[in-house]
C-alpha cells in the first residue's frame, strides 16, 4: 500500500495483484449532484464509460444485476438517508463475484487505519482531492474506450 500525500488530504493507493485491466464501465456511487456529474463528466472526457447513481442502494442493484459489466467501483464513504457506502461495501465483500470489482474509496471523513480495514478497498482518497489522482487510480484497473476528447493524455 502506498500513502501520497499533496496539498488535499491523502490518498492511499493499494498495490492491486499483478492481474490484467479491466474493460467495462465504472459505477461511481455519490450522492452529491455536483460531485457525481462532475466526476463522470470528467472520466467520460478521459476515455472511461461510467454509469453515476445518487445512492448506494441503486449502486448495489446495478452491480448486482450484471457485475461483470463493471471494471471499477468508484463509492462515496458517507452517502445520504440510503444504504451506507460502508454498508455497501461490506455486502460487496460478501459475495465473490461483487467482490472481485475493485473498490476506490472517496471520503470527506477521517476515518481511523483500523476502521479502514474490513472494507479492503483498492484505493482510498480523501476529499478535496484532485482529479488526476483520481485518473491515476482508475487507470490502474480500467482500461479507456478511447473515445474520450483527453483519453490520449
Amino acid at each position: 500500500m502506498v500513502r501520497m500525500s499533496s496539498p488535499e488530504r491523502t490518498a492511499t493507493i493499494r498495490r492491486p495483484p499483478l492481474r490484467p485491466l479491466r474493460r467495462g464501465e465504472i459505477l461511481l456511487i455519490e450522492d452529491r449532484n455536483d460531485v457525481r456529474e462532475g466526476l463522470s463528466q470528467l472520466l467520460e472526457l478521459h476515455g472511461f464509460m461510467v454509469t453515476d447513481v445518487a445512492d448506494a442502494d441503486h449502486g448495489m442493484r446495478e452491480l448486482a444485476a450484471n457485475p461483470h459489466a463493471f471494471s471499477l467501483v468508484v463509492l462515496d464513504l458517507m452517502l445520504g438517508e440510503s444504504l451506507g457506502g460502508v454498508d455497501f461495501r461490506l455486502r460487496q465483500l460478501i459475495d465473490p463475484h461483487l467482490a472481485a470489482v475493485p473498490t476506490i474509496v472517496i471520503t470527506a471523513t477521517e476515518v481511523s487505519d483500523d476502521a479502514r480495514a474490513p472494507l479492503h478497498p483498492d484505493g482510498w482518497l480523501e476529499k478535496p482531492f484532485r482529479f488526476d489522482t483520481l485518473l491515476e487510480l482508475v487507470r490502474r484497473y480500467v482500461v479507456p474506450e478511447g473515445s474520450g476528447l483527453l483519453a490520449s493524455d
